[in-house]
């Protein structure tokens, strides 16, 4: 899929942050994923805080326990322990996505315009994730959540949306194509690899949209 058809739709304003948007940044960055879900510690899933400085495996890095830490928080469910253990668990996550039980719980692919749409849906307070499987299953794929922003169309079609992601670096403030590069063979058919999903609960009231 050609990324410009993503893009074009939307001409060149910049999209806008609702209410619910709003509330929504500000929930993901009172997360403190600056701090927390580092890697090379063992976390707490949930919490994203050390609980074992002897361990040395599943220290790597923790982009899925941070998004199903966020979305458990939100009410709404994605795959997580103790139904399937922290390691490699975003490939697993991938999977669980593209299921008929991802779809019993409120999850839908976003197929049209995705980046512009992933963006403008995140804008209004939905929680979307990206998400790409490695095609080793016994090397970690990777998972990130949109973040809120008011990117134009031109910033949307050079980057992709914003992203806020756990990594070997944590950021509030990725570039979706800097964040997936290793998953991307070809910038022009990003979306034919990477995967974007958003959840259909909007907890926030109509009165604040």
């Amino acid at each position: 899929m050609i990324l410009f058809i993503s893009v074009m739709y939307y001409g060149q304003d910049s999209l806008k942050i609702t209410n619910c948007g709003k509330q929504l940044k500000s929930f993901y960055l009172g997360m403190d994923v600056l701090h927390k879900w580092q890697a090379g510690q063992h976390i707490n899933w949930q919490t994203g805080e050390p609980d074992d400085p002897d361990a040395v495996s599943g220290i790597r890095t923790h982009c899925s326990a941070f998004v199903a830490a966020a979305c458990e928080r939100r009410g709404i469910y994605l795959l997580r322990p103790p139904e399937h253990r922290q390691e490699l668990l975003a490939n697993a996550q991938v999977r669980w996505l593209n299921s008929d039980q991802a779809k019993d719980f409120g999850w839908h692919p976003i197929t049209k315009n995705i980046l512009s749409e992933a963006q403008r849906m995140s804008d209004e307070g939905y929680i979307v994730v990206v998400c790409a499987q490695n095609p080793d299953p016994h090397k970690p794929g990777h998972i990130a959540l949109v973040m809120p922003a008011a990117l134009s169309s031109s910033q949307l079609q050079q980057n992709g949306p914003l992203l806020i992601q756990s990594s070997t670096k944590n950021s509030v403030d990725a570039l979706f194509r800097n964040a997936f590069h290793r998953h991307i063979a070809d910038w022009n058919f990003a979306t034919d690899e990477v995967f974007f999903y958003y959840n259909d609960k909007l907890s926030c009231s109509a009165d604040n949209k």
